[in-house]
């Protein structure tokens, strides 16, 4: 499948921008790609199972696949805290930043809405949930403030975008924020504003990041 254009970048550049913003993020090797990826090389089964996504339709004619940043507690938390402190976006305003494939299944172009609640998270305690957050929106409405090197990074990876089309035959490949402390791992369900319910997959992870940097909707399906 071809790729999207605005997927996330190998940063090393962004980082030189976002020095004096104090953001060091790297997200290779989750950079941006065109073509056809070749057929992968890792198996989609693994006797290790420590990541977790969830997957299914956000729309018709468009699969996806929410997962975390990393694949690693650590390095996941440590994303989100710089990220979150360059936005001004601290303690009950802290958000929690996913990796979002999205997949046209179909023949002709889908567009996704990535608007605030347009995705739900329920925790174990059923009476609370996490919403999807529009940074774009948030932007906008002046809740958060970004210099020219951070909304440039925000850009390459997708988490400004509140409407995404997907030609067929393509993916898009996104970082998006949820509210509150999210724990992906800990959800006991992930449902769309359209009540399309996704389901929760573990896998190893070293077949999570070839996915990431690989996608392949053959092996999606398998999931």
């Amino acid at each position: 499948m071809e790729q999207n254009d605005w997927t996330p970048a190998v940063l090393l550049t962004a980082t030189i921008c976002l020095a004096t913003a104090g953001l060091v993020w790297i997200v290779a090797p989750f950079g941006p790609t065109r073509g056809r990826p070749g057929a992968p090389t890792i198996p989609l089964h693994d006797y290790r199972q420590d990541v977790v996504v969830w997957t299914g339709d956000l729309a018709p004619g468009l699969k996806g696949v929410l997962g975390p940043v990393w694949g690693d507690a650590g390095p996941d938390r440590d994303h989100d805290g710089m990220l979150n402190g360059d936005l001004g976006l601290r303690g009950p305003r802290a958000l929690a930043y996913f990796r979002l494939l999205v997949f046209n299944t179909s023949e002709e172009t889908q567009t996704l809405e990535l608007r605030d609640g347009d995705i739900r998270m329920t925790g174990p305690d059923e009476s609370r949930s996490q919403t999807l957050r529009s940074l774009g929106r948030m932007l906008e409405a002046g809740e958060i403030h970004a210099d020219a090197g951070l909304r440039f990074t925000l850009g390459s990876i997708g988490a400004l975008v509140e409407r995404v089309d997907v030609l067929p035959g393509t993916f898009a490949k996104l970082v998006v924020p949820f509210d509150g402390e999210a724990r992906i791992e800990q959800a006991h369900a992930v449902v769309t504003a359209q009540g399309l319910v996704l389901r929760r997959v573990e896998m190893a992870k070293t077949v999570f990041r070839s996915l990431m940097e690989r996608p392949d909707e053959a092996r999606v399906r398998d999931l």
